[in-house]
């Protein structure tokens, strides 16, 4: 069964989405930086730009990428790899402006696994807009250019703390939270259930400050260590799959699992970190664009270990095409994790009254390898899905990864 796709996704989403774009570690940089890989603007005299609208267009498609002045110093310039392109260059302003308007138009680079790839961006923007964009980013370029307006974006753009190597550092802004899908087919009720997705509205944007989260899914190898620690301290058992206590042989790299929330919070703090909240977690499966799943808004059984691919948990990281759009490996699939919220109620989605809501239960998000249900629906991997579970019990497909 296959989940209802939102058809109102076009223009530049629609871009971020098609099949072959979704080189997801720098997919939304290069598609953004080819547009202003070629700043000069088409000045026939009778179509003068409007530098208004090519600052809006800029602010709404460009800054994030290339920050204010166009080099490079944007907040995904600063959590990726490979950089986004610094489109300011004296040798990119020297081309003329109909080749310039030309290659905007029709495409540069159509292979799609290239960092430079840039589909025709005619389907997204119309003439007007793209003259008004091209002599925007011209003004930018000129001697004594002025930048857009900061749009409360500051903070995204300062110096990255230091990070370490296993996490991932998510800059302050914006992104799109929840969703306001529609059991149209009634399938919760079916499968003995209220209606899906009333738990995961409304889809609204939310505002988080910059934070680090780990780049995988926490290991057997890495739980063994704090339950070493713990002995003769505090009693951390160890899962209950380990037999005599150790992990199987060649899964250390295996995610851990069967671990209640309170162990997996005790090991967090244990490493210094916490267990990153809801939103966080959303945020760094999905990026800020909305989209269904960590690669993009079309299901896959070849992007994560979903659907009972295996029939257990298999190494993280397994899964290269499957990251998130900040590089997170396992956002879905593997093991679902705990967050560090308890199951409540979306501001501005109390109508729903769940009677599991309060402080019984705590937050379980991306779906693991058996998708916490019998019937292992495709929705359970989605970036939105709210599973919930006592605090207290472990469950085969669940575990976790810490933040900071």
């Amino acid at each position: 069964m296959v989940l209802n796709k939102r058809k109102e996704v076009t223009g530049l989403r629609a871009l971020f989405t098609q099949k072959g774009a979704l080189n997801l570690k720098v997919a939304a940089c290069s598609v953004v930086a080819a547009l202003s890989l070629n700043p000069l603007v088409y000045a026939a005299p009778d179509r003068a730009a409007n530098l208004d609208n090519g600052e809006a267009l800029y602010t709404k498609y460009c800054f994030y990428c290339h920050g204010k002045k166009g080099r490079g110093d944007g907040a995904i310039t600063i959590a990726v790899e490979p950089k986004p392109i610094d489109f300011v260059t004296s040798e990119r302003m020297d081309r003329s402006d109909a080749e310039l308007m030309k290659s905007i138009e029709e495409g540069i680079i159509r292979d799609p696994d290239s960092r430079m790839y840039m589909p025709a961006w005619k389907g997204v923007l119309n003439d007007a807009g793209l003259r008004d964009v091209l002599a925007y980013v011209r003004l930018l370029a000129a001697p004594g250019g002025e930048p857009p307006a900061d749009a409360g974006r500051e903070e995204q753009i300062k110096e990255v703390p230091s990070t370490p190597d296993d996490m991932v550092y998510i800059p302050a802004g914006d992104f799109i939270m929840g969703s306001d899908k529609v059991d149209k087919d009634a399938m919760g009720l079916r499968f003995g259930s209220t209606p899906y997705y009333l738990n995961e509205r409304p889809r609204r944007t939310v505002t988080l400050e910059a934070y680090a989260i780990d780049k995988y899914e926490t290991t057997n190898q890495q739980y063994s260590e704090f339950v070493a620690a713990m002995q003769g301290r505090v009693r951390i058992p160890p899962p209950a799959y380990w037999e005599n206590g150790v992990y199987a042989e060649g899964e250390e790299h295996f995610p851990v699992h069967t671990v209640h929330w309170y162990a997996a919070s005790a090991y967090c703090r244990w490493r210094g970190k916490r267990l990153p909240t809801e939103a966080e977690w959303e945020k760094a499966a999905r990026g800020i664009d909305g989209r269904e799943f960590p690669w993009g808004n079309e299901y896959s059984l070849d992007k994560a270990n979903n659907q009972s691919n295996f029939g257990g948990v298999i190494a993280v990281g397994s899964y290269e095409e499957g990251k998130s759009p900040y590089g997170l490996y396992d956002m879905t699939g593997n093991v679902a994790e705990w967050v560090d919220d308890w199951y409540k109620a979306y501001p501005g989605g109390e109508s729903h009254k769940d009677p599991k809501y309060g402080e019984r239960y705590k937050v379980i998000r991306g779906g693991g390898w058996g998708g916490m249900g019998h019937y292992n629906l495709p929705l359970y991997y989605s970036t939105t899905h709210r599973e919930k579970g006592i605090p207290t019990d472990a469950f085969r497909d669940v575990g976790f990864r810490c933040a900071k």
